[in-house]
């Protein structure tokens, strides 16, 4: 589900025409919501997990019992799989950590279910975070622990499609559904200039093109945090830092943890 439009504008035209087309074949729409076939290749997982500290599960003292993660997005699952090795590795011994990564793509998921190499700590689903069926599934899988929300959630590169695809009403319930199941949320949000290259790619390929001019929420990072802030009562903990692609993450928690 991320993108890869800053990857796309940055390249040399002979190897953006080659990656459009490949997402183009490969999903009817140009990717239209960002699950592109080959975004690993262009957004390094080491390059992002080096922004996000190993001992973040000791930070937020979920070490000492099962830690449930909901990856949002999680494309072919490779950054999921190195979320797993990143958050366990700096203790002796490993953290009881489960990750739950979904995807709209079901295509996606088939890959991550085959590249799953930590299927007693990792599961897949196709899931599409809109759907109205989704909050139920998320319910029913964190009661197979005995559990209400998830401890974290995580969500990489995914809220610009959300906000493209259902407008200002729809990028704000997502937050507000999302935010009420977890205990702490970790964000990397596109800014502004990544939803513009995005309405260009779709401009040169003939594809429908983003409604954006509906859009009202035009700074994207400050909406989310008072938003997040004002109507789902969690605080801002931390910014982690820059990616390699120039964009942050954040990290908010509930209120009164």
């Amino acid at each position: 589900m991320p993108d890869m439009e800053r990857d796309m504008e940055e390249n040399k035209d002979g190897v953006e025409k080659n990656v459009l087309s490949k997402s183009e074949n490969f999903e009817p729409g140009a990717a239209r919501y960002g699950n592109f076939i080959n975004y690993y290749s262009f957004n390094s997982v080491s390059k992002r997990l080096g922004v996000i500290p190993s001992d973040l599960l000791l930070q937020l003292n979920l070490i000492h019992q099962p830690a449930l993660c909901l990856d949002i997005g999680c494309n072919s699952g490779e950054l999921t799989l190195g979320l797993y090795s990143h958050l366990t590795s700096a203790y002796q011994e490993k953290p009881d950590l489960r990750i739950l990564g979904i995807d709209l793509d079901d295509v996606l998921i088939e890959r991550c279910k085959e590249s799953n190499e930590f299927a007693n700590h990792i599961t897949y689903k196709t899931v599409n975070v809109m759907d109205e069926s989704c909050l139920m599934l998320l319910i029913a899988h964190l009661q197979q622990f005995n559990r209400s929300e998830f401890d974290l959630i995580t969500c990489f590169s995914t809220t610009m499609w959300i906000h493209l695809n259902h407008g200002d009403d729809g990028f704000s319930q997502f937050l507000k559904t999302i935010s009420g199941i977890t205990k702490y949320l970790l964000l990397e949000p596109q800014e502004w200039k990544c939803y513009k290259a995005a309405v260009r790619r779709m401009t040169r390929l003939n594809k429908e093109v983003f409604a954006i001019k509906k859009l009202k929420i035009k700074d994207v990072v400050q909406h989310i945090s008072t938003f997040l802030r004002t109507d789902c009562n969690m605080d801002f903990v931390s910014c982690f830092g820059e990616t390699s692609w120039g964009r942050k993450m954040y990290l908010y928690k509930k209120v009164n943890l």
